[in-house]
């Protein structure tokens, strides 16, 4: 391995991008459920930013920026568990969310040391998302295009401008949409969303066209919906059912993938045997004294301050911490496919059954996958890119653990102020589909609240859909043809005018960019990410702009 030591300049703009990641992810994950982690796109602006010094910029700078931009980007998912809380009673104090977010992270880095052992050193797994990562990173690195640099800023300044000026919150200059004729009665518009037009691309076609049935489905059915036709999106009901069973189909069909990561559970003996391993991430006794730090402060924090029971505390560090985080890690890597937010709900059935079944103790299992999944699985991809470019895993390791605490006050910050101005509630303007699911399962555990009328009927169609689609989509020949299932159900619980954006940009960047105008993958990700970027910024910076008094 190289013995070269992370760059001033990379440890600097990997904090600076690992805090604007969390930022605008933080408003993102609320907005649309979905997030773009962040390694890609810190890579890029790392290059942009140092395309004109006079030191190149590196592969080991770039591996470094990648891991903290994701590690900031993958924490700003936790915003659901504040969301969720809000909900169903009561938001967390500010600096509660910021020890949660601390504590459950630190259970997530614990465990990437057992998970590179079993996942990386032992097993030979494909890794799309990271071999992604690394093709992007070679290919600014060896073949440095300066007209990417110029497109990512341009472009990332100008959207930022119009998520601004829209009427969606803005300034009210631009419409944020257009009601098309015929359907507008039921919902039927075209959001001029940059995340969705232009990050689309990143999700590929099928998923794209997901969107478009889930929103065809909807404006179907609004006329059935005990909700106003124009907003079918607000009975997410059948959304939940059809995103839960897609979810758990979509584990059991991967149980060969599972049952492999729990084999090699058995497997591993000790920390001791990462001696098997050429770059420890750490010394044995390094090890056992930061999982002591991390063990007890979660202990400590959730028992004491959230009043979770200890024994539950420490089922929850097993389950949700080690076994789940396998589980998620294996099937990404496998798959491309993280079942985080299934996973969630699943955890606080868990939770419930050993008796933590109080909303607010329920949800303390959705809120630990999110905190210790966004280090865990996000960090154990990252070293497989890093191996590539012979980079240290310690490198990596304790440059991603410095932005644990800047990024868990800035994801309970971002929350705190987007709540202010939109109250979180199953009826709040944003979507929010991951923390209406957590929300609404914690209060099936809790069963003090009575489900909507309708909503079981809807939630048993939804699931049952969702589980015959999963398995539809699961055949070869039938698998390329058909729209991809996670599309479909975030499709159902998202609003229309988002749906049929999605669409128009997969369309846009995949057929009309891309096959017929034969433009780079290189270039069409760089307006991907500019867009991303830009509705974060763009929408966090609103609800801060609206409580300064510059909006109303």
């Amino acid at each position: 391995m190289q013995t070269v030591r992370p760059s001033l300049r990379s440890i600097l703009m990997g904090f600076a991008l690992a805090i604007t990641l969390c930022f605008m992810n933080s408003y993102l994950t609320l907005s649309f459920g979905v997030i773009e982690e962040g390694p890609t796109i810190a890579a890029l602006f790392f290059f942009a930013f140092f395309l004109l010094a006079k030191n190149k910029v590196t592969a080991h700078e770039m591996v470094i920026v990648a891991t903290m931009g994701s590690a900031g980007g993958s924490l700003g998912f936790i915003t659901n568990f504040y969301a969720a809380k809000a909900m169903t009673g009561e938001a967390f104090p500010f600096w509660h969310m910021v020890a949660f977010a601390v504590a459950t992270s630190l259970v997530g880095l614990v465990m990437v040391v057992p998970l590179k052992q079993l996942l990386i050193i032992k097993e030979k797994l494909p890794w799309p998302g990271s071999k992604a990562v690394e093709s992007v990173i070679r290919a600014l690195v060896e073949h440095g295009d300066p007209k990417q640099a110029r497109i990512l800023l341009i472009v990332t300044a100008a959207l930022i401008g119009f998520v601004l000026v829209n009427d969606d919150g803005g300034f009210g200059w631009l419409p944020s949409e257009t009601a098309l004729p015929f359907i507008a009665v039921v919902g039927g518009a075209i959001a001029w969303s940059p995340f969705a037009i232009g990050g689309s691309y990143l999700m590929g076609f099928r998923t794209c066209v997901g969107f478009l049935v889930g929103g065809a489905a909807l404006m179907i059915l609004a006329p059935h919906f005990p909700t106003p036709a124009a907003t079918p999106h607000k009975f997410f009901w059948p959304g939940l059912g059809f995103l839960v069973a897609s979810g758990v189909v979509n584990l059991l069909r991967n149980w060969r993938s599972f049952a492999d990561a729990l084999k090699s559970i058995v497997a591993l003996k000790g920390v001791k045997g990462a001696a098997q391993d050429d770059d420890p991430l750490m010394s044995s006794k390094t090890f056992l004294v930061f999982t002591a730090v991390a063990f007890l402060t979660t202990l400590g924090l959730l028992t004491f301050v959230f009043g979770v029971p200890a024994l539950l505390v420490l089922l929850l560090i097993v389950v949700g911490g080690f076994l789940q985080n396998i589980i998620a890690t294996r099937a990404a890597a496998v798959t491309a496919f993280n079942p985080a937010r299934v996973m969630g709900i699943l955890l606080q059935g868990v939770t419930s059954l050993f008796g933590g079944s109080s909303l607010s103790v329920n949800l303390i299992g959705a809120g630990f996958v999110a905190g210790s999944g966004s280090q865990a699985s996000v960090l154990t991809g990252d070293l497989v890119y890093g191996r590539a470019f012979k980079v240290p895993s310690a490198h990596q390791f304790w440059t991603q653990l410095a932005t644990v605490v800047p990024c868990a006050i800035v994801s309970a910050f971002a929350f705190s102020r987007i709540n202010a101005v939109e109250p979180m509630t199953f009826q709040t303007k944003m979507p929010a589909p991951v923390a209406k699911m957590w929300a609404a399962s914690a209060q099936i555990f809790d069963g003090s609240q009575p489900l909507p009328e309708g909503a079981v009927r809807w939630l048993i169609i939804g699931a049952i859909v969702g589980a015959v689609y999963v398995l539809i989509e699961a055949i070869p020949k039938l698998h390329k043809y058909l729209p991809e299932s996670t599309g479909v159900g975030l499709g159902l619980v998202l609003a229309v005018p988002y749906d049929l954006s999605f669409f128009l940009g997969g369309f846009v960047m995949w057929i009309v960019l891309g096959r017929w105008l034969k433009w780079s993958d290189v270039t069409l990700t760089t307006i991907a990410v500019a867009s991303i970027v830009a509705e974060g910024l763009g929408g966090v910076a609103k609800p801060l702009l609206t409580l300064a008094g510059v909006l109303h």
